[in-house]
């Protein structure tokens, strides 16, 4: 009997508990607005979740890129216009002129250092190419003083091979120049404007071999060939 009296009064207390809690909310709710009606009961608000959402970092960091630095142009550029030196003026220059023929061979080393020629200025880059351009042009003019230059040292447009004739042996063309100037050459002979050598004469053609240095001191050839020109006038 006493438990049952107890529970009934404790069941009675729940109620009036309850309706007490509603009468306060129904209370807070007519005065205070709804962020504020949990606080004062110091409850939580349903509505608020229970875990905060993450706040974007509504600044955007803005990354300027850096203006790209403008590379300094290292690209070699071969120089152009430099006089081709016949071999045999250069043979001679060695024999006769040492030390200009030292000066040839020290600037055809830097030329052929592409990477020290990267690192000097514009304005001493085209200072070494000027010295040296005029140091080959001096050297090409120093054959007319070391060869005795005949009327062979031509253009080969200027000549024609009008025959052969057999001599001790040896085959030799004759060769005719402006003026109608006649001329005997052999296996040897320098002709031409570059002091070519002739390395083969027989009835159809001569055969000449160009030797040249250029500018960084390699050897180039050059074959050139004085074809039969037959006479018209004699079919």
């Amino acid at each position: 009997m006493l438990l049952f009296t107890l529970s009934l009064f404790g069941l009675f207390s729940f109620q009036v508990s309850a309706q007490s809690s509603n009468l306060k909310l129904d209370s807070l709710k007519a005065n205070f607005a709804p962020g504020e009606r949990y606080f004062l009961l110091g409850k939580r608000d349903p509505f608020i979740p229970l875990v905060s959402p993450v706040k974007k970092d509504s600044k955007r960091v803005s990354r300027k890129r850096s203006p790209l630095k403008k590379k300094r142009s290292n690209r070699f550029v071969a120089p152009t216009k430099m006089p081709l030196i016949p071999i045999k003026v250069f043979e001679k220059v060695k024999v006769e002129h040492p030390k200009m023929a030292d000066q040839l061979n020290d600037f055809a080393s830097i030329f052929n250092d592409e990477l020290a020629l990267r690192k000097l200025s514009k304005k001493e880059y085209k200072k070494k190419v000027s010295s040296y351009r005029s140091l080959l042009s001096e050297v090409l003019g120093m054959r007319e003083d070391m060869f005795k230059l005949t009327e062979l040292q031509t253009g080969f447009d200027k000549m024609k091979f009008v025959g052969t004739l057999r001599k001790e042996g040896i085959t030799v063309a004759l060769v005719q120049t402006e003026g109608q100037m006649g001329h005997t050459v052999k296996v040897g002979t320098l002709i031409g404007p570059n002091l070519g050598i002739v390395k083969t004469v027989d009835e159809k053609k001569i055969v000449i071999l160009e030797r040249y240095r250029n500018y960084l001191g390699e050897i180039l050839s050059r074959p050139r060939n004085i074809e039969f020109e037959k006479n018209p006038l004699h079919g």
